[in-house]
């Protein structure tokens, strides 16, 4: 490819056409710059422009690999971003937020807390005065889809911060002291910069350190988190996240200023995020929502997004207006992972006890009615011998 990009130069040259030459160099450079040659890219653009001045200027990206450091572009600059020695993966993405915290639906305890923590963080000048330090760590708990990733978003965006999203491929090495090496890049890196710090998966990196199971170079990994933490910048906010909060080591709990516990939306919130999804994708329905926030009792977040996605979906495809029986119908595709037959009858009968008529739920999975209120009254009974 290089080859072919300097050979075009040359033909653009002796033909004497500049327009040619200039595409040629400009396809050049930013063939270098698509690498991370940033340096490299520059100084083409001057020698083309006879100017060396801003090229010279610029710092040695060579320099920086050997350092463990790679380019990329954030907010329309260039930072640097740490990455792995051996495996020359990068530690973090720079996330431009983009999540309202409006959008996220909480219950009213856990809004007013994240809305405390944020006026902390815009008081900060008034809190040092009295010194008071603003909470700047926070910890979110809770089950797989229950809006961990999306609140995170959401606090970076009101506080007006790029977020770097841990990436935990990068930063778990196989070799011996690396992880503990690349948690303190990541952590160096945030010097001078507001930043919000998102570790997702948080457990895999802060687990009990008395754990048996556990070798001794996770228990190190975990001495160096506590430390980075201990001497984090104030430029950073950092959120962490896991599913798993009793696998935590004790120590790591008193280094964050809060702790919230996220569970799958109730009644309320089901009904207010249904009604906002429904509304935002604007089809046609004859849904009841009401039936609709009780029918979806145990589903997370992200699961109930999903739902009503694929109920709206089914109206722009079809062109018909979604009711009931669409919904039903796509509730136990999901309920069963889109098993053919196995389960769909355990979810039927779980559904007909939430008010769903058998008429409805034959329909949904394409089974006489008459067929399927045996085969439910039939697991009722085997559920009722083997519980007696």
């Amino acid at each position: 490819m290089k080859a072919e990009l300097i050979a075009n130069i040359i033909a653009a040259h002796c033909s004497g056409d500049e327009s040619k030459f200039k595409t040629a160099v400009d396809e050049l450079a930013a063939d270098e710059d698509k690498k991370g040659n940033v340096r490299v890219s520059s100084l083409i653009l001057a020698a083309y422009k006879g100017d060396r001045t801003a090229a010279q200027k610029m710092p040695d990206v060579s320099m920086l690999q050997e350092s463990g450091f790679t380019t990329q572009s954030a907010g329309g600059g260039t930072s640097y971003a740490p990455r792995d020695k051996d495996s020359h993966l990068e530690l973090y993405d720079i996330v431009e937020p983009s999540i309202s915290l409006d959008d996220v639906i909480l219950p009213a305890k856990q809004k007013q807390l994240l809305l405390q923590i944020l006026d902390e963080q815009k008081e900060n000048a008034k809190l040092a005065a009295h010194n008071l330090p603003a909470a700047n760590r926070l910890l979110l708990c809770g089950p797989p889809g229950c809006g961990k990733t999306m609140t995170a978003n959401a606090i970076a965006n009101e506080l007006g911060l790029p977020m770097a999203y841990v990436r935990l491929d990068g930063l778990v090495s196989s070799y011996l002291g690396q992880t503990s090496v690349n948690l303190r890049k990541v952590f160096s890196s945030m010097e001078n910069k507001p930043m919000v710090l998102f570790l997702d998966e948080f457990d895999a990196i802060a687990k009990k350190r008395d754990d048996g199971n556990e070798l001794g170079e996770l228990k190190r990994v975990v001495t160096a988190l506590l430390q980075n933490f201990d001497n984090m910048p104030d430029n950073v906010f950092l959120i962490a996240a896991t599913n798993h909060e009793h696998l935590l080591d004790p120590a790591i709990w008193r280094r964050f200023n809060y702790v919230i516990n996220l569970g799958y939306p109730d009644d309320e919130q089901r009904a207010v995020l249904i009604e906002k999804w429904l509304s935002e994708y604007n089809i046609e329905h004859k849904l009841d929502i009401k039936k609709m926030t009780s029918l979806t009792a145990d589903r997370s977040t992200a699961q109930l997004k999903e739902l009503i996605m694929a109920t709206a979906k089914r109206y722009v495809t079809t062109g018909n207006v979604v009711t009931m029986d669409d919904f039903v119908e796509i509730l136990i595709q999901q309920l069963t992972n889109n098993a053919n037959g196995a389960g769909v009858v355990e979810a039927a009968a779980a559904l007909k006890l939430k008010g769903v008529s058998i008429r409805s739920l034959a329909k949904a999975i394409g089974m006489p009615h008459n067929t399927l209120s045996y085969q439910i009254n039939k697991l009722n009974k085997e559920d009722g011998s083997v519980n007696g």
